[in-house]
């Protein structure tokens, strides 16, 4: 940065070097008298008779005024040269016409703002007229101006070659370059969004974009491209420009984030100027004097809030602070130089151009640090996301390490246990397959649940006994069993038990009721404070608890033993009906 600043610098030196030191190549104007026609109705004829009272240096800045300006001009050559350019250093009058005796007649030399360059005697930018002065001749010189904008410029006459010299080593190369930098920053912002699609960078994008426009219009160059024809509509630029940085200025800010209440402000205060810059198509004037007076007071709003800002903890944006008060500070020369309060002069003129350029580089960088900076801030939230998410990934591992060795250990209770029901089955005369099925089936349910689900603490009870009660519904088709619970979650030892319990009742239901046609079950769960109820009826012809030996009824009582603070018990009116009661384990 330090660098582009000090390039610039020396640019600027040499462009504002006296050039007039060269006594051989200028003639002298020491004064310049002007006389202000506000009808534009006075002929050269009317004006050589007007007495002009007005005086000015060659460098005029008159402010604004409605008409026309006639300039008079007491010229000698005291040069070695007789061929000369008498130029005004700037490009936008719409009237420029010079009046001169030559061989005791009056010459005029037209030029303007909408003369192709192709039609100009002095091929330039610059309105500028030739004119021929032999050695030691004197001659008065009028110069008729009008346009629309303020009236400032610098008379010269310049020897002609020299004139040229200047021309293709002076302020358009200057600006020529300076439009280039303005490209290659559309093109690094464009970049940035498309990589952050951030909208800090489009609105840069857009306010880099108008400024291109504004900076060709006001720099004279479109002449070369036969395009000054569009000089005033183009000035919308100016506006959209000033919209743009305010809404850069906003986010940039971050005025959503730390002053809410400005940050609507700014967003109304945007509204105006495109609505200005919309208004220049229409007409020139008033609207483009207010964009230009006003966009100093919006820099000054803008430098304001930010230094509050600053003072706020927003600490990066100093830079930004910086760059707007160096473009303010050229914004305000230009300013009171085209109101006629400054001299005309190389920094009042051109001191705003440079202003934009080290704004736009300061700003630039402001940008790529943020670039940057968000960069950086992926990468450790990356970083942090990673480490984090190894970290749970480790602590996962640990625990389906320790689920699965629950698993296996249960699973292995769990073929004791299957193991002992055959070697107890096998001691009867008969053996009960299907019952052997169901019991093994009420098991491997409980497994398959815990698979899907990874959680020994929460089994939803109601799901595991709906599918136990569906695979009796499939073994015995005639028999009606009807089914209902509250949503209960129990731990994985208490849902085994229960599983088991529902199973062994219902076997023995249907055992004792075989012969029995429309035979009724009827399943209930519910849960009250911390017990847990469970009933079973049947519509058979019930049996005697007391005499029962079978391996069944041994396996609710063993397991209703293994619920916490249980009670259970048969009861035989109107068929059988098992009822348990048990509390939860915290």
């Amino acid at each position: 940065m330090q660098r582009f600043l000090l390039f610039f610098l020396i640019v600027f030196t040499f462009l504002s070097a006296d050039t007039t030191t060269n006594k051989t190549f200028f003639i002298d104007i020491v004064e310049v008298q002007y006389l202000e026609d506000g009808t534009s109705t006075l002929s050269i004829n009317d004006i050589i008779n007007q007495n002009f009272t007005k005086t000015s240096k060659n460098s005029f800045n008159l402010g604004y005024h409605k008409g026309t300006i006639w300039f008079r001009l007491n010229v000698k050559n005291n040069t070695e040269f007789e061929k000369f350019i008498l130029t005004l250093n700037e490009t936008f009058y719409e009237t420029a016409n010079l009046y001169y005796d030559y061989n005791g007649k009056i010459e005029k030399l037209s030029n303007s703002l909408f003369t192709p360059i192709q039609d100009r005697e002095v091929k330039s930018n610059k309105l500028a007229f030739s004119i021929h002065l032999a050695q030691n001749e004197s001659k008065t010189i009028y110069l008729e101006l009008k346009g629309k904008y303020a009236y400032f410029g610098k008379i010269e006459l310049i020897e002609k070659d020299y004139f040229y010299f200047q021309e293709s080593h002076g302020l358009n190369t200057f600006f020529t370059f300076v439009i280039g930098i303005v490209s290659v920053l559309i093109f690094f912002s464009f970049f940035l969004y498309s990589k952050t699609k951030d909208k800090l960078y489009i609105y840069y994008l857009g306010y880099t974009f108008f400024l291109l426009i504004y900076y060709s219009n006001i720099s004279g160059l479109l002449v070369y491209i036969d395009l000054q024809k569009y000089i005033y509509d183009l000035h919308f630029s100016s506006s959209f420009m000033i919209g743009f940085l305010i809404l850069f200025s906003k986010e940039y800010l971050q005025t959503q984030k730390y002053f809410k209440k400005l940050d609507k402000i700014l967003t109304i205060l945007v509204i105006p100027f495109f609505i200005f810059g919309i208004l220049v198509f229409y007409s020139y004037q008033p609207w483009n004097k207010f964009i230009n007076n006003s966009s100093g007071l919006v820099c000054i709003f803008l430098i304001v809030v930010s230094i509050v800002m600053y003072f706020k903890g927003h600490r990066e944006i100093k830079y930004y602070i910086l760059a707007m008060v160096v473009y303010l500070g050229f914004v305000f020369l230009f300013t009171f130089m085209i109101n006629g309060v400054l001299e005309y002069n190389m920094i009042t003129r051109y001191g705003f151009n440079l202003g934009v350029v080290l704004e736009m580089l300061l700003f630039s960088y402001l940008l790529s640090n943020r670039y940057h900076l968000s960069k950086q801030s992926v990468q450790n939230y990356l970083e942090i996301e990673v480490k984090n998410r190894t970290n749970e990934l480790n602590v996962l591992l640990h625990e389906r390490e320790l689920l699965l060795r629950e698993i296996y250990h249960r699973v292995k209770n769990n073929f004791h246990m299957i193991i002992g029901m055959l070697h107890l089955e096998n001691e009867k005369e008969s053996i009960d397959f299907k019952g052997l099925v169901n019991r093994v089936k009420s098991m491997s349910l409980i497994h398959e649940y815990l698979y899907m689900n990874k959680d020994l603490s929460n089994i939803a009870i109601d799901s595991y006994l709906d599918k136990l009660i569906n695979n009796f519904k499939i073994s015995y088709p005639k028999v009606t069993i009807q089914f209902k619970s509250d949503n209960i979650l129990l731990n994985f030892d208490d849902a085994l038990s229960l599983g088991i319990i529902i199973n062994e009742v219902l076997t023995n239901s249907i055992k004792h009721n075989s012969d029995k046609t429309g035979l009724y079950i009827h399943i209930e769960l519910t849960y009250n404070g911390n017990f847990v109820y469970l009933s079973i009826k049947d519509n058979g012809i019930g049996f005697e608890s007391t005499k029962a030996k079978g391996l069944g009824l041994k396996l609710v009582n063993q397991f209703c033993k293994k619920l916490s603070n249980s009670h259970s018990e048969f009861s035989f009116e109107n068929g059988t009906k098992f009822e348990l009661r048990f509390s939860m384990k915290e």
